[in-house]
């Protein structure tokens, strides 16, 4: 049998190569398991990050590199890009393009949501290398609004869905508990805890900026009272506070 016969040719062949070489052997070994032995059953376990910009996706990317037989795609990319990729780890994980609220609505059922949340002071109050040249802050007004009605499109449209929340606050202050919580949605098994992963320190720093900084504070009171509105529904869902005297300003013009 041609499996049988490239089996043990790989089998042979690792009884040659130095030890740093067998888990590769071993993997080619897994794919053509899945490829001509299992390939009417075998699956892909295919996990999308989502959430707006500047709240805590790329950080949760990089994170899920903490897991075993895991792939995590670098670049950002569409969650088509899970059905294009042929790897020979089990898991599979993409993060969200820049306009992926024009499609989340349309996530597959077969694919599993983490969707990251930030205090959306944070979020409208942070600045990114990429935009910096252009504006003072990253994500707009407009695109918060867009991002958030992406969710609730989704989540209309596919009720039954089980969305793993990841509140950046949280995984910040208790990295292992949202990595523990993640593994059980998704049976997964971590080779490290996130809070030792040295190659993506985890810091407090970026937490809640616009209570120490004036210029901040101003743009949040230039917020008009319809977006504000937004914001308080949004906190109200996912557990933020949202300060009393920012919110009246705005109600007050």
């Amino acid at each position: 049998m041609d499996v049988v016969r490239k089996s043990e040719a790989l089998l042979r062949q690792a009884t040659r190569r130095p030890i740093r070489e067998v888990r590769r052997l071993a993997l080619d070994l897994k794919r053509l398991w899945r490829v001509w032995v299992k390939a009417d059953t075998a699956h892909y376990n295919k996990i999308f990050i989502a959430g707006c910009a500047r709240s805590g996706t790329t950080l949760t990317q990089h994170l899920m590199g903490c897991f075993e037989d895991t792939f995590v795609h670098r670049a950002e990319a569409k969650y088509v890009q899970l059905d294009l990729l042929d790897r020979p780890e089990s898991n599979l994980v993409v993060k969200r393009p820049e306009r992926n609220h024009a499609h989340l609505a349309r996530l597959p059922a077969a694919i599993g949501l983490i969707y990251c949340v930030r205090h959306p002071f944070d979020v409208l109050t942070s600045s990114h290398p990429q935009t910096r040249a252009e504006r003072r802050f990253h994500t707009t007004p407009q695109r918060w609004v867009l991002e958030y009605d992406a969710l609730l499109r989704l989540r209309k449209a596919q009720p039954n869905r089980v969305i793993v929340y990841v509140r950046y606050e949280d995984m910040i202050a208790r990295p292992d508990e949202i990595q523990e919580r993640i593994a059980r949605a998704f049976k997964l098994k971590p080779s490290i805890h996130f809070s030792e992963d040295i190659a993506n320190p985890i810091r407090a720093t970026s937490l809640r900026k616009w209570e120490r900084n004036e210029e901040f504070r101003t743009y949040l009171h230039t917020l008009p009272p319809t977006f504000l509105a937004r914001l308080k529904e949004f906190c109200d869902e996912f557990g933020y506070d949202m300060t009393a005297d920012t919110l009246n300003a705005g109600m007050a013009r």
